[in-house]
């Protein structure tokens, strides 16, 4: 009988992948953004019912989407909290303190979409914070968006500056006038590494303004 010959034989198996889904923390609630490449991060515990005004976003978890005339249904919903964009919270205000918007249920906070990519919704200044806190006396929470809609930056808790996103690929002040990804923003601003007292390290914008007037919006307070 002739020696058994043994010849070996390589198995490639795959296995389908599979992503687990994590639960939005309680302090950093997230959106699903247009085309699942951003979300917009509420910086305080979760909110019952949070109304997204006029940005492009979807509705996700307690969350729905109005126009920025529909106050009707703003009121129905009830929202106790807010993410609108600088021009159209600003006419909120005006609204508001002429006795013309009631949003009793906002009792939360309020986040405020900058953006450079827009002359109407430029970064808050102080007599801008001054008029909010006047209109609704509720904490305001800054996120600046970048040309192409995705947030480049944060504001915490402690409201020293706007902490800049991860996926900033870079962002660099020269003489005073913030540049981010090689481009000039239009705004100034001092960028300051130390560790916040919120306990985030990364990289924050302080002192942060515009270097031209806010453009006349076509969004209406009357």
């Amino acid at each position: 009988m002739g020696r058994r010959r043994t010849i070996p034989i390589t198995l490639t198996v795959t296995f389908p992948s599979f992503r687990l889904r994590q639960r939005p923390s309680a302090d950093a609630f997230d959106i699903p953004g247009r085309r699942g490449r951003e979300t917009l991060r509420f910086p305080l515990s979760v909110p019952a019912r949070l109304a997204v005004i006029d940005v492009a976003f979807h509705a996700g978890p307690n969350t729905k989407i109005f126009e920025p005339g529909d106050f009707s249904g703003l009121r129905n919903y009830a929202p106790d909290a807010l993410a609108l964009p600088a021009s159209t919270v600003l006419a909120f205000a005006e609204r508001k303190l002429r006795g013309h918007l009631d949003l009793p249920s906002l009792k939360l906070a309020i986040v405020v979409l900058s953006s450079l990519d827009s002359p109407v919704d430029l970064p808050l200044a102080s007599p801008d914070r001054d008029l909010l806190w006047r209109a609704f006396g509720l904490p305001l929470f800054e996120q600046l968006c970048g040309w192409d809609g995705r947030v480049v930056a944060r504001e915490c808790e402690v409201h020293d500056g706007l902490h800049l996103d991860s996926a900033t690929e870079r962002a660099e002040v020269h003489a005073g006038r913030l540049m981010v990804d090689g481009r000039p923003t239009g705004l100034s601003a001092e960028i300051v590494k130390d560790q916040c007292e919120c306990g985030i390290e990364t990289p924050r914008l302080c002192h942060l303004a515009a270097l031209r007037q806010r453009a006349s919006s076509a969004r209406s307070a009357a």
